[in-house]
């Protein structure tokens, strides 16, 4: 019996105590790590919640409505008015809408260092997903006198540097788009609109 209890050995000696003590501190190692990309991962989601919440505010900052100035590059816009009417021009000889008008009556200031020539596509007439384009020939007719004479047609006018012209835009829509309460006039830096404002007509 002696002999038996000598041949025991302790237990730190056994080698299935070393294998668990093995374990036991590789589980320990391995829950610090994860817990350490836990924190680097929640740093990235801060961050972005931070960059959507500045564009949220620049998408506020961007709403306008009648009588604004709206500055979209060097161009500085102002819409004065929004009508509707059947036909355009002076009396003698109007011209006849499809549908109806939609007549804007625009300031534009050219605040850049070089002329631009201002045409009546710098205008787009907008409701939801559809876009409407500008009548070019009824944009000349609403800027005509009773005299005969154009006046600021927005049809390859050049402007200076400082300087500022006014006159009438119009598109030829279906009754029900022109009556609409949610109708947007998009307006542009230039003939390729590199940069665009939308404008609320209500």
């Amino acid at each position: 019996m002696a002999e038996k209890e000598k041949q025991k050995k302790p237990f730190y000696k056994k080698w299935w105590v070393w294998v668990i003590a093995i374990i036991i501190i590789g589980a320990v190692a391995s829950n610090g790590e994860s817990g350490g990309s836990k924190d680097t991962t929640s740093k990235p989601a801060s961050t972005t919640d931070h960059s959507s919440n500045n564009d949220e505010k620049k998408a506020e900052t961007k709403e306008y409505k009648i009588g604004d100035l709206v500055k979209v590059g060097d161009m500085q816009y102002k819409i004065n008015s929004k009508t509707t009417a059947d036909q355009v021009g002076p009396s003698a000889l109007p011209t006849n809408a499809s549908g109806k008008f939609v007549v804007i009556d625009v300031t534009l200031k050219n605040n850049g260092d070089k002329a631009v020539t201002v045409d009546s596509s710098f205008f787009k007439l907008k409701r939801g997903g559809k876009t409407y384009e500008a009548d070019s020939e009824a944009s000349m007719s609403a800027n005509q006198k009773e005299d005969g004479n154009i006046d600021n047609s927005f049809f390859a006018q050049q402007v200076n540097p400082d300087s500022e012209i006014t006159g009438k835009v119009v598109f030829d829509v279906a009754p029900e788009i022109a009556n609409a309460s949610d109708l947007q006039l998009q307006v542009q830096t230039g003939a390729f609109g590199t940069e665009t404002a939308i404008i609320n007509l209500q």
